[in-house]
């Protein structure tokens, strides 16, 4: 005995100095001693990149060590995403168990990707051709992907040889994209020829044509796209069409001009003959109501397809109508000139419309339970009413639904249908009956949640449809499931698995209903990486997070997380995924991927319109300002009625609420047309903005400070009442406002309405002259009646009064009428004037005006107008308070960012000294 332990203990020391493991006991050799991440990264990013490895790792010290854990893990690395090599060696057998390695390389993120050379295509859609964004994971292996993208993009624009080089600068751990680009040369349209034309001017299909517009512009303009020639086919195809040439067909080719680039744009058209439809035997309809039933001309007519829709589609009109013996056919006859392929066909639509079935009786017979009136409102078929089987079938089937929702399970409908003569042989009498066989009314008696205790059973039930005591419903049962599922995957369960049992009476007069629960896993969220190369605060971030480690795992506060960040100003995209769902584990990190947009812009804009003639706009600004989801922006404007300078801050999250604050410092020097004096404001401006109901209503509640200095701009003598307005004057302001916007376009509304009131009280703080306050409202309203034609509607209205001591107002502070935005016809502010020809403005305003606007197509518009308004409350002795109006009418054309207006108003009511009218240019509508 003595002599073993004496052998054991040498060899024991035997073993030690020579650097071999001890021997250890089974149950230590499989436990997990030690786990060692190696993160190939910047000395300085190790201990996070360790942090956020250590995470995604499913294994802890003192489990279980396994094969099956090992490659768990490794899924999860992968899963995650963050690691571009993941190399796991043999793990080490040591006397305290087995040590595992991992050594990692993280994804290099993409700090920036710059475009050189894309004029004249945009960068923003080099940006979104390419499947890499700012802030995303740079991998070589995509970039040669990235070439062929970028090259496809520039062949659609008319590039046929472009060379793309996408280098990749590494910056720190950063890479920085420059996509340089060799556009390489293109095809000029020589010219563009038509053939085959025999019924359509050339000069008509040239207008139609962008291909043909394109040929005519200088230099480089006249580049040559393969897609504007297709899109130029289906243009013309959709003119002939129109025109009754139903069967044209319409190809394009391109011939290269020998010794240059330059091509000749062949378009070949074959006509078909030209389709004449008659329409006989149409007493029930009118010919234009059947006419529209006609398919022809939108989608052409090959092999007689769209003919024989028509004709279907006729047919239903008239059984819907009660005509279930209507017979349509195409009497179909030889053509006029067969050797004139391109010459007429003439269609011959004839009906026969048989008698009309009336419903003479109606009647439900075995409804013992529920009220005939209720069941009648389910019931489209009436007595004395037209009969159609189609419909009556549709009734059964809705009066059927409705006793399922009442508890009739065994619910048994059929018809009874007696077709008579009338007397007069004009028409055929339908006797209907429906006949209702109920059964049992099945009463829920018991409502059991089996496996549940993430919630309570009154939490659980509260949204489901189904309730204890109420009548059963099958056609919902399935939504109670859906119901029962969500709300037990909010508290956590998002592996949750929900199955209905439900068992009968003998009497099938009750129901009890057992929702079987399996929970599976609670999970929980772990932690919360913000991956990407991001400028914006991480603070910022976890502001817009609906969830935080350690909340249950919910999806839905996930996606509104997901929302909330995407809407945040700095943001372009944004992605959240979730580690470890997939693997049924009870910890799920989230990583938020995030691209941010360019955050710097520069605006520069400059023209000519009727109220400021000459003007430069700029601006300058930053949308993620220090980083935390602020715009700040700086902007001025030159023109020859004066300028304006201001800086502000907007801040769309205002302490973490969904208050817009928007802070501004402003100076501007204004001298109105046709006004004898000048205005210089100095002033600061705080607002805060709130949106309601998807951004259709929004609130402000505002006030500021001004520094007003009124002067005259002619030489003359100012009167008493005068002489308080033209000095320095300190005024603060209190502005509120409610808008209700639910137009179709910020830019081209078409349909919708617009309205808003404002309430706004100023307070001189040096004398009362600017003691008043003031309130106005706006109506617009837009409504189509055709796809060309538009009617706008407009009405302002605009009062302002004193308070305190004060009984005047200045006229800087007054409403002025006329000109290009309120009532045309007349010069700007010059709705009324006094005898030395000074513009005069009111203490309350009145407007409206009625638009329409009619598309000319290629981007035209013919625009007719009404215009009226009136000044009343002047503070000026014998001037007009009537109304006065106008009318006119302008051309515009449509651009990417607004219309550009040409518009002449005629003055309905001109003065001697008044022109009759006045011609405007502007940017933009002008309402």
């Amino acid at each position: 005995m003595r002599s073993n332990t004496v052998f054991c203990f040498f060899v024991f020391a035997a073993c030690l100095l020579l650097g071999v493991s001890a021997p250890v006991s089974a149950a230590d050799a499989d436990r997990v001693a030690d786990i060692n991440i190696t993160v190939h990264c910047p000395s300085d990013k190790q201990a996070l990149w360790r942090s956020i490895a250590s995470s995604f790792i499913p294994v802890n010290i003192g489990d279980e060590y396994s094969i099956e854990a090992i490659d768990r893990a490794v899924k999860t690395l992968t899963e995650a995403q963050l690691f571009e090599i993941i190399h796991v060696p043999d793990p080490e057998k040591t006397a305290r168990g087995m040590v595992l390695f991992f050594e990692l390389t993280p994804f290099f993120r993409i700090r920036n990707i710059h475009i050189k050379n894309a004029f004249p295509v945009f960068e923003q859609e080099v940006l979104n051709a390419m499947t890499i964004k700012s802030g995303g994971v740079y991998q070589e292996s995509k970039m040669a992907e990235q070439t062929e993208r970028v090259e496809k993009l520039f062949k659609r624009h008319g590039f046929y040889a472009p060379k793309v080089n996408i280098s990749a600068v590494k910056q720190g751990d950063k890479y920085v994209i420059d996509v340089d680009i060799d556009k390489g040369p293109f095809h000029n349209i020589r010219k563009v020829v038509f053939k085959g034309n025999d019924h359509t001017g050339r000069h008509r299909l040239k207008v139609v044509s962008k291909t043909w517009r394109t040929s005519i512009l200088p230099w480089q303009g006249n580049r040559f796209t393969d897609k504007k020639m297709k899109d130029d086919i289906k243009k013309i195809t959709k003119l002939y069409r129109k025109k009754g040439y139903a069967d044209v067909q319409v190809t394009a080719k391109t011939l290269p001009v020998e010794g240059s680039d330059a091509v000749d744009v062949i378009f070949t058209i074959e006509e078909g003959p030209l389709y004449q439809i008659d329409i006989q035997g149409n007493d029930a309809f009118y010919t234009w109501t059947l006419e529209k039933d006609l398919l022809l001309k939108e989608t052409g007519n090959k092999n007689d397809f769209a003919l024989k829709k028509s004709m279907r589609s006729i047919r239903k009109r008239y059984e819907v109508k009660g005509f279930p013996d209507v017979k349509v056919k195409d009497e179909k006859k030889e053509e006029k000139d067969n050797s004139h392929p391109q010459g007429v066909r003439q269609v011959n639509i004839v009906i026969d419309e048989g008698l009309r079935y009336k419903v003479s009786e109606f009647k439900i017979s075995g409804a013992d339970t529920l009220d005939l009136k209720v069941l009648e409102k389910n019931i489209l078929t009436r007595e004395k009413g037209v009969f159609n089987e189609t419909e009556l079938d549709d009734d059964i089937k809705a009066v059927k639904a409705f006793y399922l929702t009442q508890g009739f399970t065994k619910i048994k409908l059929k018809k009874k249908v007696k077709i008579s003569d009338a007397p007069d042989k004009n028409e055929k009498q339908v006797a209907v009956e429906i006949i209702i066989k109920e059964g049992p009314r099945t009463k829920v008696e018991q409502i059991d949640i089996q496996g549940l205790s993430a919630i309570s059973l009154e939490e659980a039930t509260h949204d489901m449809a189904i309730k204890q005591g109420f009548w059963y419903n099958s056609t919902v049962i399935d939504d109670d499931i859906s119901v029962l599922k969500q709300a037990v995957s909010e508290k956590g369960y998002p592996h949750v698995q929900v199955k209905a049992e439900t068992k009968l009476s003998k009497d099938e007069t009750r129901i009890r209903i057992t929702y079987h629960v399996d929970q599976g896993p609670r999970v929980v969220v772990g932690k919360i990486f913000y991956a990407g190369e991001v400028r914006i605060k991480q603070e910022e971030l976890e502001d817009e997070m609906a969830v935080a480690p350690g909340d249950p795992f919910s999806m839905l506060k996930i996606v509104d997380s997901r929302r909330k960040i995407q809407d945040l100003n700095a943001v372009d995209a944004v992605r959240i995924r979730s580690i470890g769902i997939k693997s049924r584990q009870r910890l799920a990190d989230l990583i938020v991927e995030i691209s941010e947009k360019n955050p710097y812009y520069v605006e520069l804009a400059g023209g000519y319109d009727t109220s400021r003639h000459l003007y430069m706009e700029t601006g300058i600004g930053d949308k993620n300002f220090w980083g935390h989801n602020l715009n700040a922006e700086a902007g001025l404007e030159l023109s020859q009625v004066g300028y304006g300078m201001d800086v502000s801050l907007t801040e769309p999250r205002f302490l973490s609420t969904r208050f817009i604050s928007k802070s501004k410092v402003y100076t501007e020097e204004n001298e109105g047309f046709n006004k004898d004096y000048g205005i210089k404001i100095r002033g600061l401006s705080q607002t805060f903005l709130r949106n309601l109901n998807n951004k259709k209503i929004s609130f402000s509640l505002g006030g500021g400070y001004e520094y007003r200095d009124q002067y005259l701009r002619v030489d003359r003598e100012l009167d008493d009442d005068e002489k308080d307005d033209y000095r320095i004057r300190h005024v603060g302001q209190v502005n509120t406002g409610l808008t209700w916007r639910t137009t179709d376009s910020f830019v081209r509304p078409r349909n919708g309405l617009f309205a808003s009131t404002t309430f706004d009280v100023f307070k001189g703080t040096d004398s009362s002259m600017d003691d008043f306050y003031r309130y106005g409202l706006e109506l617009r309203y837009y409504f189509s009646v055709s796809d060309d034609l538009v009617i706008a509607i407009r009405g302002r209205y605009g009062y302002m009064n004193t308070y305190g001591s004060n009984s005047n107002i200045s006229d800087d502070q007054l409403y002025f009428l006329g000109g290009a935005s309120t009532v045309r016809g007349f010069d700007e502010n010059m709705l009324q004037y006094d005898e030395d020809d000074s513009s005069v403005g009111g203490r309350s305003m009145m407007l409206g005006s009625v638009e329409a606007r009619y598309d000319l197509g290629l981007n035209y518009e013919f625009a007719l107008f009404f215009d009226t308004g009136a000044l009343t409350e002047i503070q000026e002795p014998d001037i007009s308070e009537s109304f006065r109006s106008s009318v006119g009418i302008g051309l515009r054309r449509q651009t990417p960012v607004g219309p550009i207006s040409l518009l002449y108003g005629w003055k309905l009511d001109p003065r001697a000294d008044e022109s009759k009218g006045c011609f405007y240019f502007s940017m933009g509508y002008t309402f």
